[in-house]
């Protein structure tokens, strides 16, 4: 399928995406990633979504790991190739086993080394199985984590979700 969107020259940004595009690149990315030159075309939305973004990478209550877990389940779900691309060498960085990537990727529950992660696999696969979550999963979650970090759980499962749908519909494809 043919890409929905080319990259615009830098030095074609309109004040208002310089503005953005300087503020991502100076954030803890470090970079301006393909999806917020899509979502330049419209500044006001990248501003938000990059801030966002930034504290549901960032900023959440999970630690890493857990984090770019529930990011890879989303990858997945929504078979964001581009999404899945960058979430799995952040994944690897943040220690996630390499059998578990394999194991999502292809769509199969991993075997875990920790109830943690075999909780933010079960509560996000089984979200967006029965877009719901059992009473005992969603309190599993809380005791283990609280309720804060499962509600910026269920912000990571949206924020990537969101992005995901972006990358299908105008069919990003992975950055080399």
């Amino acid at each position: 399928m043919t890409e929905r969107f080319s990259l615009p020259p830098e030095g074609a940004l309109s004040a208002d995406q310089r503005a953005v595009f300087d503020a991502i690149k100076a954030g803890p990315r470090g970079t301006v990633p393909r999806i917020f030159h899509l979502l330049l075309e419209s500044p006001d939305l990248a501003a938000l979504v990059q801030e966002l973004g930034a504290f549901c990478r960032y900023r959440t209550g999970l630690p890493p790991h857990l984090s770019e877990l529930a990011i890879l389940v989303v990858a997945q779900h929504w078979e964001a190739a581009y999404e899945w691309r960058i979430h799995t060498g952040e994944a690897r960085k943040a220690g996630v086993p390499e059998a578990s990537i394999a194991a999502i990727e292809a769509g199969r529950r991993p075997d875990f080394r920790d109830a943690e992660s075999a909780l933010i696999y079960d509560f996000a696969t089984t979200f967006f199985r029965q877009n719901d979550v059992s009473d005992a999963l969603f309190e599993g979650a809380v005791a283990r984590f609280g309720r804060r970090a499962v509600i910026e759980l269920a912000a990571i499962l949206g924020y990537y979700s969101m992005l995901a749908i972006a990358i299908r519909i105008f069919r990003l494809s992975p950055e080399p």
